[in-house]
């Protein structure tokens, strides 16, 4: 059952980069068209309910209360990804990098997207849980640290994604703007995730309280370095030499994002194999 509910997610994802390609190729759209905010969010939102909802069926012993997991994505939409913007920003104004240097590889870019923009943005993914849900009573085994932190990352993923939506005007192509919320919701969630598998190892360990606390800076370091390396590599991918390809950055992207969400599952499931809900057999 489900495997099949899965597979019906997985699938209503990637029936929603066909409809919006076939509603190009239907309507003859060979420029980019204007969303408009609305349509905006509904195209952030659609992909990340989707997501969610396969997140939310990885904890497959004792699924969390579905109004927890849904009220943590909408924190990560309305806090953890406003205070990002504002951290970073305020951190480091943007404009002035990119004055600095426009080699998209170059070590001021790299500084940034690390140190800067990954570490605030996942920063605020982990307040986000640490100070809401991390503190109650059904935050009670490890899984709980992936499945909370993927839905904290989905929230802040509709944020940065209809931000992203609403640049230019909202002109977008519909194909590879779909595309392109589908996969960098896949990415935020993963990074949150790794970083949720190390909160949750570290809440129930036996190890000393500044032992717990160093993994997970340790966490929260390796997923800041995920997320500006996603997005630096990225952005390298997209302006190869003076050319323009978008299509080549979402190929790169998905990916990565893929190869982070493959390792965070596999890590997953040594948990659900220890869980202290798992049914004997």
């Amino acid at each position: 059952m489900l495997v099949g509910s899965k597979f019906v997610l997985i699938a209503g994802l990637v029936g929603f980069v066909l409809i919006a390609w076939l509603i190009e190729l239907v309507g003859g759209m060979k420029h980019a068209v204007s969303l408009g905010p609305v349509l905006a969010v509904v195209m952030a939102g659609i992909p990340a309910l989707l997501w969610l909802g396969f997140f939310y069926m990885m904890d497959r012993h004792e699924p969390e209360p579905k109004q927890l997991v849904a009220g943590v994505s909408v924190l990560g939409a309305l806090i953890a990804g406003p205070l990002a913007d504002f951290v970073q920003f305020t951190a480091v104004p943007r404009q002035a990098l990119e004055m600095h240097s426009i080699a998209p590889l170059s070590l001021d870019r790299v500084m940034y997207a690390v140190l800067i923009a990954g570490l605030a943005q996942e920063m605020c993914k982990y307040a986000v849980v640490r100070y809401t849900v991390y503190l109650s009573h059904e935050f009670d085994e490890p899984m709980d640290g992936v499945v909370y932190m993927m839905a904290c990352g989905t929230g802040y993923a509709v944020w940065a994604n209809y931000h992203r939506l609403s640049g230019q005007g909202h002109q977008v192509y519909l194909s590879h703007a779909a595309a392109q919320v589908v996969v960098t919701t896949l990415a935020h969630a993963s990074f949150a995730g790794a970083l949720g598998y190390v909160m949750g190892r570290a809440k129930f360990s036996q190890r000393r309280a500044s032992i717990r606390g160093l993994l997970v800076m340790l966490g929260l370091l390796g997923a800041a370095s995920l997320n500006g390396g996603f997005s630096v590599v990225e952005n390298w991918v997209v302006t190869s030499g003076m050319a323009q390809h978008p299509w080549r950055g979402v190929g790169y992207a998905a990916l990565f994002a893929s190869a982070v969400f493959a390792i965070t599952w596999f890590a997953s499931q040594r948990l659900l194999a220890d869980s202290p809900f798992r049914r004997k057999t």
